[in-house]
């Protein structure tokens, strides 16, 4: 008896890449994905919180700029879509696309819906490009030539950032003692940069930093090592944080999930 054929299953293959030394203060990476697999199949992609917003081309759809998620999401890509995306800092892509950050909180918007820099770019060039390394050579050289019209980025916020990243329980009073803004200015600013406080930003550092080390040291450490060493309290805050901003256990998410900020200098002790 022969078994009948199994089409292969839709797989995404995910690169980044260091942007240009020119855009480097601006963007953390360059990234490309392709569905791969049978034709009419779909393969489900969960897009976890990382405080970061993407410029995104799919396809030769027009681009569009995913904002800060403070909830994951799943994205059902048919197979043969293929994605081009730039990813900006943390803090730095309100100065590039002349709007608040909390403008595209949990959302994705046209790109054309932006004011600032994102004006004076030929996206169209991008979207011309016959392959994903063409078109990540365009997109650098599109954003090369308009970053200058960029508005100058919130330093403090940026500095903040920082601080956090070295002090994954260090409290929201000692950043603002730290930098000598109040709580209250500290929270308007963040969410103008980012999209939403510096007390969600921990909680979505300290989730990437989680998803970091399990990928590199595995869970074999225990869950509950793993919590205390990535910056929880305990398993139990982990698992509440997971769960808030996964929807999923540790178990189940930390079996695939990997962090968005591999390239950033934000976990480095």
């Amino acid at each position: 008896m022969s078994l009948d054929h199994q089409p292969a299953k839709p797989r995404s293959e995910y690169r980044e890449f260091l942007p240009p030394a020119p855009l480097a203060a601006h963007f953390l990476c360059f990234w490309s994905q392709t569905i791969m697999g049978s034709e009419g199949g779909a393969y489900e992609h969960r897009v976890l919180p990382d405080g970061c917003i993407d410029i995104v081309f799919i396809n030769d759809e027009p681009p569009t700029v995913v904002g800060p998620w403070t909830v994951s999401f799943v994205a059902r890509l048919a197979v043969g879509t293929s994605i081009t995306g730039a990813r900006l800092h943390p803090g730095r892509a309100s100065s590039l696309l002349g709007i608040p950050a909390s403008e595209l909180l949990n959302q994705t918007i046209p790109i054309a819906a932006a004011k600032g820099a994102v004006q004076h770019m030929r996206l169209e060039k991008v979207i011309e490009q016959p392959d994903a390394r063409a078109r990540r050579s365009a997109l650098a050289q599109v954003l090369f030539t308009s970053i200058g019209y960029s508005a100058p980025y919130d330093q403090a916020i940026s500095a903040s950032i920082q601080w956090l990243s070295r002090h994954p329980k260090g409290s929201i009073r000692q950043l603002s003692h730290s930098v000598g803004i109040s709580e209250r200015q500290l929270h308007r600013r963040f969410s103008a940069a980012i999209g939403y406080g510096p007390k969600m930003f921990q909680s979505v550092l300290r989730f990437q930093r989680l998803l970091k080390t399990a990928r590199e040291m595995g869970t074999e450490q225990g869950l509950a090592d793993l919590a205390v060493n990535t910056g929880y309290a305990d398993q139990a805050h982990m698992t509440r944080d997971v769960h808030r901003l996964a929807n999923l256990r540790p178990t189940e998410l930390l079996r695939s999930a990997e962090s968005t900020l591999q390239l950033s200098d934000l976990f480095k002790t």
